[in-house]
């Protein structure tokens, strides 16, 4: 090996480790001198790549300095299977990437001396206008001693790559000496590299930055890129403690926390620790003390506790063992879901996603967090590594998580630690209602008993069964969840003013479900699960004294479709919080009709099922806990007719000629009722709103006439036609 001159490189090639960099470089996640447009990779490619050494050839000119970062010298082993392939020139395409059936002693022996042939050919072309980087070579040898490989009597050799030999043999390449590094703790060194692959870590670009562009030989560059990484890293830990006001403990199992340890190494990561940030996966790393000797140091009470969890999985198990807590105590503490927030950018590289850390025996937390992500922040391949910009992304997350074992209040939504939502504001003052602070005023009281007793006159009038449902905030069924006492429920204060007379038309299930053995609520939202749905829906039917088993085991067998979202409470929160639950997936025959415009009260939902084992018509008068049941009750009965209002208006009994009737309302509504009498006609909703646009759709006319003209001809050939569709 010769020395270099001191002319910067204009030009970076090479295989991945290239394609890496020069988009790092593109978004600003790698600092450098040179711009993007001027490193060139293709994945897999060997040193004896044609395309590479023709497109070096083209975009450099004669008084620039190209850098070659020498890919694996296994990379194209396939063509030593391919005899013709073999027997031609010695640069050429068409074999990427490692071919597994030729990894052997003598194939490997054969890509060397072809390698070797093949950078004689570079050195004739470009001379001294070209640095070499034997990134792989060297990272070969640092993987393989950190893994105890090819060691004989405490020393490396293996049977055909080593670094010193190769190096040594090509004395008239200009070669960036990385072997002085070798002679440092080999579990450090391991900080240049975020996989196997040997693909750079921001400690590895760092110290290429260093050498190539300011000079530096390999020892001062390593040094001066730890210094700069622990730096900034040290920098944001003292923010955050300093934000959270006790240190943060990091663990959990992810590819996240893989990397963040790499790239700390056993230094940076005691350094991080002293600076408020404890790292203590359950992967422990090379140089990592065990998790009983981190907590002597920094024990659980005197931290904020964090789980990077693959796929959001529950490791409450997991941790509660390897720390040696009561069990729970983990099962209240924030997760962050790394490896989800990742699939999105895998997919548009067109890759699948391949995670790590991801058991099929672990059951998901519905409250992870799964934070967004620019795609930069996701280092290439399936597995979801984070770059340097992913690493910060995470870090700079753990200021603004739920605390501890506390709950606090986010806007109108509480979240407790367990990371369970409750709606405590908008319009209804859900909070000052249910820790008593306010109460229902005396005429709100008489509007709800005056409503129940005109509504059942009306049903006797038609003679068809009516009941009236009251759905339960969150807060009055997970009470034992709920933070705050005394608990007040307005369903316990609003029951106990109904006549005796008229509560058995008046469904107050908030006792009944806490019982169920699936949730009734889903962690960030404010309606029932679809189970939750389902246990109300059998209530409501044994109440009007309606058999319908068959059909209720049924939608209870197809609420299977998984689902991951938000929900109207996790939505609201800062960061958003996610949740994962189980969705109706219907398997019978329905129609759905919905009525145009983006408004609540006056919304008209029409189901049609003509193979219902219910031949009735049911009227809905309610909020969206009826409208979230359109499918199940589309399961029972042939005709049910949902209209959004918090009346009961008499003149859509006349025209829908219903069967069965119920009213129903949210809880919070509660807060204050008003007498049906006040209510407008239900057809003018759209109008009183001013709605710019009253146009319906043809589907949707032609169903919400036939329902509410019944007995007309029209009105039976519809209902003939969707019968035999």
């Amino acid at each position: 090996m010769r020395a270099s001159d001191t002319r910067m490189p204009s030009l970076i090639i090479g295989p991945s480790h290239a394609i890496r960099w020069k988009w790092h470089r593109r978004d600003e996640v790698v600092p450098g001198p040179l711009p993007s447009d001027r490193i060139l990779g293709q994945g897999g490619a060997p040193i004896w790549s044609r395309r590479l050494f023709d497109e070096s050839s083209a975009l450099l000119a004669d008084d620039e300095q190209l850098v070659i970062m020498v890919p694996d010298f296994r990379f194209g082993n396939g063509i030593s299977l391919d005899t013709k392939a073999s027997a031609g020139p010695l640069l050429q395409d068409g074999f990427l990437a490692i071919t597994p059936t030729a990894m052997t002693i003598a194939h490997d022996r054969v890509m060397l001396e072809r390698s070797i042939a093949a950078l004689h050919i570079w050195h004739e072309r470009f001379g001294s206008k070209a640095r070499y980087v034997f990134w792989c070579l060297f990272g070969r040898q640092v993987h393989d001693r950190m893994a105890g490989k090819h060691i004989e009597n405490r020393q490396y050799h293996h049977p055909a790559f080593n670094y010193y030999e190769v190096t040594t043999s090509l004395p008239e390449l200009d070669i960036v000496d990385l072997a002085p590094l070798l002679s440092k703790p080999i579990h450090d060194i391991r900080r240049l590299f975020i996989d196997s692959s040997s693909h750079p870590s921001q400690v590895g670009y760092l110290l290429l930055n260093g050498i190539l562009f300011d000079g530096l030989d390999a020892l001062t560059a390593y040094e001066r890129a730890v210094a700069t990484t622990e730096g900034d890293l040290v920098r944001l830990a003292e923010k955050i403690r300093a934000t959270v006001e006790k240190p943060i403990l990091l663990t959990g199992r992810s590819v996240w926390l893989d990397v963040l340890m790499t790239t700390l190494g056993a230094t940076g990561t005691a350094k991080l620790a002293e600076s408020g940030l404890i790292l203590a996966p359950l992967n422990r790393s090379p140089g990592q003390p065990p998790i009983s000797e981190i907590l002597r140091t920094h024990p659980l009470a005197s931290c904020q506790p964090v789980v990077i969890a693959a796929g959001g999985q529950d490791l409450s198990t997991l941790l509660d063992e390897n720390f040696g807590n009561a069990p729970g105590f983990w099962r209240s503490q924030p997760v962050i879901d790394w490896e989800s927030a990742t699939e999105a950018a895998i997919r548009r590289r067109g890759e699948t996603p391949n995670f790590l850390h991801t058991t099929a025996n672990l059951v998901v937390r519905p409250d992870a967090i799964r934070p967004d992500l620019p795609d930069h922040a996701v280092e290439q391949g399936p597995q979801g590594m984070p770059s340097w910009t992913g690493l910060i992304a995470i870090l700079n997350l753990l200021s603004n998580l739920p605390r501890g074992t506390d709950w606090q209040i986010d806007g109108e939504v509480l979240i407790t630690a367990n990371k369970v939502a409750f709606l405590i504001g908008d319009n209804h003052s859900v909070l000052k209602f249910a820790t008593g602070k306010m109460t229902p005023t005396r005429a709100s009281l008489n509007a709800f008993r005056a409503n129940i007793s005109s509504r059942l006159a009306w049903a006797k009038k038609l003679e068809i069964p009516y009941l009236h449902v009251i759905f339960p905030d969150k807060q009055s069924v997970l009470s034992d969840q709920f933070p705050i006492r005394p608990l007040h429920r307005l369903g316990d204060v609003y029951m106990a003013e109904i006549d005796p007379v008229f509560s058995s038309h008046v469904l107050w299930p908030a006792d009944r479900l806490k019982h169920e053995r699936n949730s009734p609520f889903l962690p960030l939202d404010t309606h029932l699960t679809d189970h939750g749905s389902l246990a109300v829906l059998q209530m409501m039917l044994k109440s009007i004294g309606i058999d319908a088993g068959n059909s209720l085991k049924r939608i209870g067998d197809r609420i299977v479709r998984k689902q991951r979202w938000k929900g109207d409470l996790g939505n609201k929160l800062n960061p958003p919080l996610y949740q994962e639950g189980l969705l109706l997936d219907p398997d019978w025959s329905m129609q759905q009709f919905r009525s145009p415009g983006g408004f609540n009260d006056g919304m008209v939902d029409i189901i049609l099922n003509p193979g219902a084992s219910v031949n009735k018509t049911v009227l809905l008068f309610g909020d969206s806990f009826f409208r979230m049941m359109l499918n199940q009750l589309g399961a029972i009965f042939t005709q049910v007719i949902c209209l959004r209002t918090r009346y009961l208006h008499p003149e859509m009994l006349t025209l829908i000629q219903p069967d069965i009737i119920f009213t129903g309302n949210s809880e919070r509504y509660l807060s204050s009722v008003i007498p049906d009498t006040e209510a407008s006609a239900f057809s003018l909703y759209p109008h009183l709103r001013r709605s710019e646009d009253l146009a319906m759709p043809e589907d949707f006319l032609a169903a919400w006439d036939a329902v509410t003209s019944p007995y007309a001809k029209k009105s039976r050939d519809f209902f003939s036609s969707t019968a035999s569709s």
